[in-house]
């Protein structure tokens, strides 16, 4: 079957995803973070590309930016092809680590555009790596806040008025307000269970449903709540591949 084309954005402005292989982890510590980052900076000459956001989990990433000499496919690839080879040298591995097709849509208005953002600066608390989304360190919120060094703060500052201090002072009331926003949702891969299952045995270095049971407290609750930071699954779903209760899964 032939692949989806990509809607095309009339203001070249993306949210972009790529998430890793099988969920697998893809930034294993803050150095592949750091890695990642600097590539998004680095190309951004060679692509001639604009950056409005981006937040890097352990997972998955996501980006905002306005493409410029280079499609935003274009500009994905060489990131993604370097950062891989990279990766895969540092822990001498082979192979693929992010799907092949990442997920977009585009951005055709400032409505939008601050809708997005402030989904992306929010990931870090919705999933309970922090609980105030200035606490997250792998966002671009900070530069939004203090001194932008991949981010081009000033197109999105401009929307929130006209005077510097008073753009922050919005821009951060704005990004801080609870929100039910649902970006990219239709495009998000749920996960199936055989896959959600092959998981759940990795993360915890056992063969069998059975072992998996046997794990302690601990490593137990330490691996759902990796699982459950995915967000392509359900409560419910664990629980039915797992084989742990509802209410067990749902405390973590």
């Amino acid at each position: 079957m032939a692949r989806k084309a990509r809607v095309k954005s009339s203001t070249g402005i993306y949210h972009i995803i790529i998430r890793g292989l099988d969920m697998q982890t893809v930034f294993e510590d803050e150095e592949d973070k750091r890695t990642f980052l600097k590539l998004v900076h680095d190309y951004k000459a060679i692509c001639g590309y604009e950056v409005f956001g981006y937040v890097v989990m352990d997972h998955h990433v996501h980006l905002v930016i306005r493409e410029g000499q280079s499609t935003v496919s274009n500009i994905m690839k060489r990131i993604g092809v370097k950062y891989v080879a990279r990766y895969n040298a540092k822990y001498a591995r082979e192979g693929q680590l992010f799907h092949d097709r990442f997920k977009s849509e585009p951005i055709e208005s400032d409505g939008y555009l601050k809708t997005v953002l402030r989904y992306i600066h929010q990931e870090p608390v919705r999933t309970g790596k922090v609980t105030e989304i200035s606490r997250y360190p792998w966002s671009s919120f900070k530069e939004y806040m203090d001194m932008d060094s991949i981010v081009d703060t000033q197109t999105v500052l401009a929307i929130f008025g006209k005077e510097a201090a008073a753009q922050r002072i919005a821009f951060r009331k704005y990004m801080n307000e609870p929100s039910e926003d649902k970006c990219l949702e239709a495009c998000r891969e749920k996960i199936a269970d055989a896959d959600l299952l092959a998981l759940l045995l990795r993360l915890a270095r056992v063969k069998t449903v059975a072992e998996l049971k046997r794990l302690s407290k601990p490593d137990r609750n330490e691996m759902l709540k990796e699982v459950k930071s995915l967000d392509t699954t359900s409560t419910w779903q664990i629980a039915k591949v797992s084989g742990f209760s509802q209410s067990v899964v749902a405390k973590i």
